[in-house]
C-alpha cells in the first residue's frame, strides 16, 4: 500500500511538472506573439509619420523632432507642422507630440500663436514654451519600450533623409532583443528650398 501511494505520487509530480512546462511554453508563445504584432504596429505606426514628413529638424540619442508637413503652404516651419518623439525612460513609452490649439479659439489666434521657425530655433526649448502654454497635445506610439536609441544617416539633420530606430520591449519574461526600424523620408524637402 506504502509502495502504490509513493509511485502514484511521483507519477503526480511529474504530471503537474509537465503540465507547468506546457503552461510555460504555452506562456511564451503567447507573449512572443503579442511581441511580435507590437513590433509591426509600431513599424506602421512611425513609418504613417517618417515616410511623408518633409525633413528632420533636431535629433538627440533618445528623441527627434521632424516637420511633419507644410500645412501652411509656406516653405517655412511653422509650430503646428512640428511633431516631437521622444523616448520617456520613466514610463517606458515612447510619445509624439505636437500643437493642439483650443477649439475656442479663432483663426487670428492660431495665427499669431503659430510660431515661425528659422535656423537659430531651438526646438527643444520651443516644446518647452508650448507645453507650458498648455499647447501640446501627447500621445503613446509605443508601449512598454524598455530601450531606445535613435540616429540618422546624416549629422546634418535638415539634410538627413534615413531616420533608424532601435528599441528593445518590455515583456513578462524580460526585455526583447534589439528591433530596428529604418525608415526613409519618401520626398524630402527643407525650410526655404521647395520650389
Amino acid at each position: 500500500m506504502i509502495l502504490a501511494i509513493g509511485i502514484t505520487a511521483t507519477i503526480g509530480a511529474a504530471i503537474a511538472s509537465m503540465m507547468a512546462a506546457v503552461s510555460n511554453g504555452l506562456t511564451s508563445r503567447d507573449d512572443g506573439r503579442r511581441t511580435a504584432v507590437q513590433l509591426a504596429t509600431t513599424q506602421v505606426r512611425l513609418a504613417a509619420y517618417i515616410a511623408p514628413s518633409r525633413c528632420v529638424l533636431d535629433k538627440s540619442d533618445s528623441a527627434i523632432t521632424i516637420w511633419f508637413d507644410d500645412n501652411r503652404e509656406s516653405n517655412t516651419v511653422h509650430a503646428s507642422e512640428i511633431r516631437w518623439f521622444e523616448f520617456d525612460d520613466f514610463n517606458n513609452t515612447f510619445v509624439v507630440k505636437f500643437v493642439d490649439f483650443p477649439e475656442t479659439w479663432s483663426q487670428s489666434m492660431i495665427d499669431a500663436a503659430d510660431i515661425e521657425c528659422n535656423e537659430l530655433t531651438n526646438y527643444v526649448s520651443l516644446l518647452a514654451t508650448l507645453e507650458s502654454l498648455q499647447l501640446i497635445n501627447a500621445f503613446n506610439l509605443i508601449d512598454a519600450m524598455d530601450t531606445c536609441s535613435i540616429w540618422t544617416d546624416d549629422s546634418n539633420h535638415q539634410a538627413a533623409i534615413r531616420i533608424c530606430i532601435r528599441f528593445s520591449l518590455q515583456t513578462r519574461f524580460g526585455g526583447t532583443s534589439d528591433a530596428l526600424i529604418d525608415e526613409s523620408i519618401r520626398q524630402h524637402l527643407p525650410p526655404q528650398e521647395q520650389q
